[in-house]
């Protein structure tokens, strides 16, 4: 399928690319995507110049959760889909349940996250953000209103 939306590029594509501004990178499993995702994203763009959205491979979800509901491809597609991303880095490494690589990869000025993650013991990129002067945001995007486990759990046990 034609990616329509921002672009999906390796780390050497968005060095070659690297754009101007103050970079912003937020991160996440996104499977299924849910509002507040979206509004995740959308705060971390007035935090910056340039959103790049580091999608979690799916290792990362089969440790989190035991499985992924759409693959790796699918969700880069559907968040290179959200107007507010400027770019989608897919990552993954076996038995790292963390994005602290990316980060290192990617040296964005912020690194943004919403929902639960708030302080150093729920950001496992904690450390790598300080370590690399990279300012980390919490708290980013709509209360947590909304889970991708909770969809999940509740379409596995409806009834047809």
């Amino acid at each position: 399928m034609e990616n329509l939306g921002a672009p999906i590029v390796s780390f050497e594509g968005f060095d070659a690319a690297r754009p101007a501004g103050r970079i912003v990178a937020t991160s996440g499993g996104f499977d299924p995507i849910h509002p507040g995702h979206i509004s995740s994203m959308q705060a971390s763009a007035g935090l910056g110049d340039v959103v790049v959205a580091i999608v979690n491979g799916d290792a990362f979800l089969r440790a989190k959760k035991g499985r992924s509901f759409q693959d790796l491809e699918t969700r880069c597609l559907i968040v290179s889909a959200v107007r507010w991303v400027d770019y989608v880095v897919p990552f993954e490494i076996d038995g790292d349940l963390t994005v602290r690589e990316a980060l290192r990869r990617l040296r964005p000025d912020v690194f943004t996250k919403g929902g639960d993650r708030v302080d150093a013991p729920t950001i496992p990129e904690w450390d790598i953000c300080q370590e690399l002067g990279i300012e980390v945001v919490t708290g980013v995007g709509a209360d947590k209103q909304w889970s991708s486990s909770w969809f999940l759990d509740a379409w596995s046990q409806a009834t047809p």
